[in-house]
């Protein structure tokens, strides 16, 4: 510094220690700006060699500055100013570029004076300090942290200003290229997009963000703004970078450019988790997370943001996406709308996968599915323990609600897509209760809750919990007074309720003392409460839990504890039976299910104290004297009073006939005994049931005082005291049935016993059906089977002997012989009751008792065990159906095909049966178990714990194949016999399509194991063809089973088989193969046989309605293509016609989807596909080309349908379907009008064609011929004189009524056919003019359009008809559709396409 310099600065001082910062100012402005710009560098130098921070002199001269422009000195103060405040700002540039980042103490106080001054800048200046930040940008991508605070209002001066000169080295040296004039708006908007342009510094770019967040910005710079932000993320090195960077853009969001800033985080971490999955990005992910979530507390607009994205691309979301929406969720304001969204994306996401797998002809043409439900619940439940803890109340949240409105229905989508998604979802539960403890005492409320309220999906969530127990019984426990509070209210609980709930507690029960005590306690009370029903659910509840202290004996572990809890709960039990008779009744149910249990019967505790409880009951009641009429004094448990029942004598003797057989076998009196006296005691016992059946055997009808030709009914006390009595007699005698099977199967007594007390069985049990009828003179007991006792397990070992397997029985190395002695055993047993196989009537009777065990198991307190459901299964296959399969060789035996009561034979029992099981195991998903149990059977198919393990896929289906053909070919045999046995025949069918339902799914969605399934159903929808064109008889059940069988095999069809097809990945077209080609016999091999069957039927409907009308094609028909009146007849055609009907309703579903699919694919290509790129949208077009070529396929069958006017109302339900053909159409131009990239294709033009003109005329036609003269019949009551319009007042005829009717539901009928067509054209018309292609001339115009009938003076309005057309009478059922095939419409026509009726 020379002496001038030090001499300036000492002045400088002296004036700044004395205040007189104007004369400081003045003495400023004499010096050069060479001089002053030394001074604040060496000042700032100085200040930075000592490190003090104070920069004295550099502040005195902004203070000075400051002071001339207060005193009027302007120009000088500027200049002052400018000087320092340009040379800090280089100053600060300078040390940021070559050194480390300054502290930020530092340049704090230059920073404050920087923003202070900044207002008394001239424009000049501003500009200067602003570029010189901007090249210090460019030069090094960083902004110094002095300019957090002085960049955003250093641009918004910037913007204020106005117009000004800019050259080249105004703009710090930029490239700008001559001189220009400028505003300040201008220079601000090349300074951010300069900025924009540039590479930001990884560590500053956080800074910069705020800095340019924290300006006044325009839309279009909020959106550059944003758009860099985003770019910078992906060049954050250091992880722990993002939050920041995300939080500014959330902030920058509140400006605008929400939706966009939303998409572009989501994206960015949709490929960072491609790349980087790993914890510490969960973590990271987790605070942004928090940070989205406060910002959307600070900006709800935010979250409308998130909703939105939600809404449009919800088929695209990932795991940190599905997280945040779910963190949005936690917001009561986006609760219930972010709720609906993901309960209906997890309902639609399986959804979708179902009909995509169906839809086979679509299949290859389809884009992947971009969403997998399964993995996403799965991520985001794994996930909450690494920074997702926010997240994991929602997710519970969200699974509860969806398991509610899934099995409440309260969805319309399939019942299999909401049996996924409840699976789904309680697994998603149990995952989150496991690995979060803050979670469970929720999870364990709600459960609570929802049994308590009695909702519809309690007993689903019973199953949750009983998993949770099973999993981890210690963190229950914590929550166990809970489940004892809620069984305090067993007064409001379903006794199925109470029962399902104990079992899941059960672990608690044996593990917990003061649990059990607890509960103990509580059944106490409700055992002896006022009201019936708590004491049922009580009573079940009991038998819970001993059933489950019972299967603890089975499984070895039994101790003293146990059996100290065992007799404690027996001590309920027997104080139980001491109530009143419906109590008793079901106490004695109860019992007879847990004595049939196998582990219950190898429980010697149970069973000796079960007899200490239930002899000394039966010695009051049993007579020993033989000169008595009935060894049970059957006039005991009538109330002389009432005659009502007073003891349910027939439950206990049936619970006791269990007890002593058990007792009683050698293996068990030798474990169960502990002295010889109770082995005597156990003897006598076994007599007394002998002489008990001997007696009962001997009885007369005469002996308990009734008269076969006496009154049953219950109008009359005699009527109810002779019922109770026959009923009671009943009951006895079925009970001495069940011991006599069970000890005459072992070769304890004389098989010919059982077959004398079911003779006697059956004389009383008719008398009961015959007389006992309702005040219509109708039966009340249909059959004599529902009075039946007889336990699904007894029934099953007699029906495994009177119609054995034959292979079995022959053969000593079949797999059901473990070795010789049980082949010996088997062979024995059959022989002894070669006496019961003769009796036709005897076996068609336990057949019946077992196949309405099945029938009723679909209850949830009739539930039969799965390995009894597949004996079943086993018996009608190998002791019936299989000696029908091969009647030319080996004649079908007479017993099997001998009708008895009710026209049954055991070959229609067998076929039911049959059907029933598959049914059952079908809705228990286990139908792949029955091929190989009944053509592979084994001893562990059988077992009492059913199967240890599934069987494999390709056995399944190899054993099915061949079930399949055996089953096919005894249908064909029942149909070659004289009589034909139709019934029979009927119900195998039934079954069949059980089967090939199973094939089909194993076909689409196991596309390795299709090729054998493929063969079959192919073979067996030509099977069912070529039946129908055979001849048969005309039976509508039949023919309904033979074309059920041909829709479901319907996509086996094919001229080759596609399952095999994957879909097609948008995002890597590059690497697809091609779709297949599409074949032009493809359709006509699928559709072709319906399309035949269809139109024999309405040929044949015109021959017999002696209409002359037809289609130019039948014209041409041959002789030999007339069809079969004998088998198209009045009866058939409408059921054929419904099926038809009811099949095009499936198709015309299947296309809405792929529509939706369609819509959804284009909008994916758009996405994917490169700015200014005009490339067509090949996978879109080449899916919509497929779309159209199958919608006209299916045209030529809707005009056969509109072709014939067909009797009575048949031709509503063409007319009805011809109005869904428009609708889907309809949705398919909408969907081409909103992808306006989607071109005009030629098969659109077909369809359209087609469709608009050759198809609407001939729905004019029909209409006018079938609806048109009813409006002579309008036109006249409205022309007639008012004096008959007062008559007109009058009551009606019935027959006046049902024409008023009929008028009514053909005006609407019509006029929603008008209605659809007419927004068919309107759609068409909108495209011809958006795509300038002529499309009008395929739009024919007709009369018809102007077709009306006048209902002004009907009594009965259109309100007597259902609002979509159908008639009061003919409503079909309701089959969901997805609401994505609708969804996205045009606004504009959105409240018209709402008219749409869904079905």
């Amino acid at each position: 510094m020379t002496n001038s310099d030090s001499g300036l600065v000492t002045q400088l001082a002296n004036l700044g220690k004395a205040r007189d910062y104007y004369n400081a100012g003045k003495l400023l402005a004499t010096q050069t700006d060479e001089a002053i710009c030394k001074l604040v560098e060496d000042d700032l130098s100085a200040t930075a060699a000592a490190n003090t921070g104070s920069n004295t002199l550099t502040m005195l001269i902004f203070k000075s500055g400051s002071t001339l422009f207060e005193r009027g000195s302007g120009a000088l103060g500027d200049r002052i100013l400018g000087i320092a405040c340009g040379t800090c700002v280089c100053q600060i540039c300078e040390e940021s570029g070559s050194a480390d980042e300054p502290e930020g103490q530092r340049w704090a106080g230059i920073s404050d004076k920087l923003l202070e001054v900044l207002p008394l800048l001239q424009p000049r200046s501003v500009i200067d300090i602003a570029f010189r930040i901007l090249a210090e940008l460019k030069t090094s991508g960083s902004l110094p942290s002095a300019f957090g605070n002085y960049l955003p209002m250093l641009l918004d001066t910037l913007g204020v200003i106005g117009n000004v000169e800019i050259t080249a080295e105004d703009l710090g040296g930029l490239e700008h290229g001559g001189s220009v004039t400028r505003t300040g708006a201008e220079l601000k908007a090349y300074w951010i997009d300069s900025a924009c342009s540039y590479k930001w510094h990884g560590q500053a770019a956080a800074r910069i963000s705020a800095g340019l967040r924290e300006t006044a910005l325009s839309t279009s710079q909020i959106e550059i703004v944003g758009r860099r932000i985003l770019r910078q993320l992906n060049a954050v090195s250091e992880l722990n970078e993002l939050p920041a960077m995300v939080y500014q853009l959330l902030l920058l969001s509140r400006h605008g450019s929400k939706q966009e800033i939303v998409s572009g985080i989501f994206s960015f971490f949709e490929n960072l988790e491609q790349t980087n999955g790993t914890q510490a990005l969960w973590d990271i992910e987790g605070t942004v997370m928090l940070h989205i979530g406060y910002s959307i507390k600070q900006d709800f607009e935010l979250g409308q943001a998130l909703e939105t994205y939600a809404r449009e691309q919800g088929d695209d979301l990932t795991a940190f996406s599905f997280a945040c929406l779910l963190s949005l969720a936690r917001i009561h304001r986006f609760s219930d709308a972010v709720m609906d969204i993901l309960r209906k994306l997890l309902v639609s996401s399986e959804h979708d996968a179902d009909v995509r797998a169906a839809t086979v002809w679509a299949r290859p043409y389809l884009a992947k599915a971009s969403l997998d439900v399964r993995q996403l619940l799965k991520s985001v439940a794994e996930r909450a323990s690494f920074g997702w803890e926010q997240v994991t109340q929602a997710l519970v949240q969200l699974c509860l609600n969806t398991i509610d409105y899934t099995v409440a229905r309260r969805i319309s989508y399939s019942a299999a897509a909401c049996a996924q998604t409840q699976i789904l979802c309680t697994d998603t539960l149990q995952t989150a209760y496991a690995m979060h403890s803050f979670v469970r005492a929720e999870i364990i409320d709600q459960i609570m809750n929802r049994v308590v309220f009695q909702t519809d999906a309690h007993m689903h969530f019973i199953g949750l919990l009983q998993r949770l127990v099973a999993d981890d019984i210690d963190t229950v426990r914590a929550h166990a007074s809970r489940i004892v509070d809620v069984l305090e209210s067993m007064a409001v609980m379903a006794p199925a309720t109470v029962s399902r709930l104990l079992q899941a507690a059960a672990p608690l029960f044996l593990d917990d003392p003061q649990f059990r005590a607890s509960l103990i306690l509580v059944l106490r009370k409700a055992l002896f409460a006022r009201g019936t029903d708590e004491r049922r659910a009580a009573l079940d509840g009991l038998f819970a839990l001993i059933t489950s202290t019972v299967q603890v004996s089975a499984a070895g572990t039994f101790d003293s504890q146990h059996l100290a809890v065992l007799l404690e709960v027996l001590g309920l039990l027997r104080r139980s039976l001491t109530q009143q008779p419906e109590i008793r009744t079901v106490a004695y149910q109860r019992l007879a299910v847990l004595l049939d249990q196998p582990f219950a019967l190898a429980c010697p505790p149970l069973l000796n104290a079960l007899y200490g409880v239930l002899a000394p009951e039966f010695a009051k009641f049993y007579q020993h004297d033989h000169s008595a009429d009935s060894p049970i004094n059957i006039q005991q448990c009538i109330n002389p009073a009432t005659s009502r029942v007073t003891m349910p004598i027939a439950g206990f003797l049936l619970c006791y006939a269990k007890l002593v057989t058990a007792l009683t076998d050698s293996t068990s009196i030798v474990s169960a005994s502990d002295s010889s006296s109770s082995g005597s005691a156990y003897k006598s016992a076994a007599d007394s049931w002998e002489d008990l059946c001997t007696r009962f055997a001997r009885a007369q009808i005469e002996d308990y005082e009734l008269d076969p030709e006496g009154e049953y009914s219950l109008d009359s006390p005699v009527g109810v005291r002779n019922n109770s009595t026959v009923r009671l007699v009943i009951g006895c005698v079925d009970a001495a049935i069940e011991y006599a099977l069970g000890r005459g199967m072992d070769g304890a007594m004389n098989p010919a016993q059982a077959i004398e007390l079911f003779s006697m069985f059956s004389r009383f049990s008719e008398i009961l059906c015959a007389r006992f009828v309702d005040d219509k003179r109708r039966r009340v007991i249909g059959s004599v089977c529902e009075l039946s006792q007889i336990s699904m397990r007894t029934a099953l070992r007699v029906l495994a002997v009177v119609l054995p397997d034959r292979q079995r029985l022959n053969s000593p190395g079949h797999p059901l012989n473990c070795n010789t002695d049980s082949h010996n055993t088997f062979a024995a047993q059959t022989g002894r009751a070669e006496l019961w196989a003769a009796n036709t009537q005897f076996v068609r009777h336990v057949f019946e008792v077992a196949l309405a065990h099945v029938s009723a198991s679909r209850t949830e307190a009739l539930d039969v065990e799965t390995h009894l459901v597949l004996l079943l299964a086993y018996i009608a296959y190998s002791g019936v159906l299989v000696r029908c399969a091969n009647a030319e060789q080996d004649p079908i035996p007479a017993n099997l095909i001998a009708r008895g009561m009710r026209s049954r034979s055991l070959v229609m029992v067998a076929a039911e049966a049959l059907a029933a099981c598959a049914s059952v195991l079908t809705a228990r998903n286990a139908v792949g178990i029955l091929p190989v149990a009944v053509m592979r059977p084994s001893p562990a198919m059988f077992a009492s714990n059913g199967p240890t393990s599934p069987p494999s896929l390709s056995d399944s289906v190899e054993c099915m194949v061949a079930l399949v053909a055996k089953v096919r070919n005894v249908v064909e045999q029942l149909l070659s016999l004289k009589p034909v046995l139709l019934r029979e025949a009927t119900s195998l069918l039934g079954a069949l399509h059980s089967l090939a339902t199973y094939l089909a799914h194993v076909c689409f969605h196991n596309p390795s194991q299709h090729t054998a399934a493929y063969a079959s159903l192919n073979e067996l929808a030509r099977w069912a063809y070529a039946m129908i064109d055979g001849e048969i008889p005309g039976d509508p059940p039949l023919l309904k089973g033979l074309v059920a069988l041909i829709i479901c095999c319907q996509p086996f069809l094919q001229s080759q088989p596609m399952f095999a097809s994957s879909s097609i990945d948008l995002s890597n077209l590059g690497a697809n193969e091609e779709p297949l080609a599409v074949h032009q016999d493809m359709d006509e091999h699928e559709l072709g046989p319906m399309n035949r069957l269809v139109a024999t039927t309405c040929i044949a409907s015109r021959l017999l309605t002696n209409d002359a009308a037809g289609s130019d094609d039948e014209d041409n028909m041959n002789d030999e293509d007339e069809p079969n009146l004998n088998l198209y007849t009045l009866r058939t055609i409408p059921a054929l016609v419904t099926l038809a009907v009811t099949w095009l309703k499936g198709e015309l579903q299947q296309m809405d989807w792929v529509i939706g699919q369609l819509r959804k694919c284009a909008s994916a290509e758009l996405r994917l596909r490169p700015d200014h790129d005009d490339e067509d949208l090949h996978v879109s077009i080449r899916l919509e080309r497929r779309l159209c070529m199958r919608l006209y396929a299916l045209t030529p069958i809707l005009m056969h349908m509109l072709s014939t006017q067909f009797a009575g109302t048949l031709s509503d339900q063409s007319i009805r379907i011809f109005t869904d053909l428009h609708r889907t159409f309809a949705l398919l131009t909408r969907t081409k009008l909103q992808a306006s990239e989607l071109p005009i294709t030629e098969s659109y033009i077909e369809c359209l064609s087609q469709i608009c003109t050759t198809l609407n005329q001939r729905a004019f036609s029909l209409v006018t011929e079938k609806y048109g003269r009813f409006m002579a019949d309008a036109n006249e009551s409205k022309s007639e004189k008012p004096a008959k319009k007062k008559q007109s007042q009058l009551p009606r005829s019935s027959g006046g009524v049902a024409k008023t009717k009929m008028l009514s539901r053909n005006s609407v009928l019509v006029s929603s056919l008008i209605y659809q067509m007419e927004l068919s054209e309107k759609y068409v018309a909108k495209l011809a003019a958006k795509t300038k292609t002529p499309l009008a001339h395929y739009l024919k115009r007709s009369s018809m359009h102007d077709f009306r009938i006048n209902v002004a003076d009907l009594a009965e309005p259109l309100a007597t008809t259902s609002h979509d057309g159908y008639s009061y009478d003919e409503q079909p059922e309701e089959i969901p559709v997805p609401e994505s095939a609708a969804e996205d419409s045009l606004d504009e026509d959105n409240q018209e396409q709402s008219k749409r009726p869904r079905y």
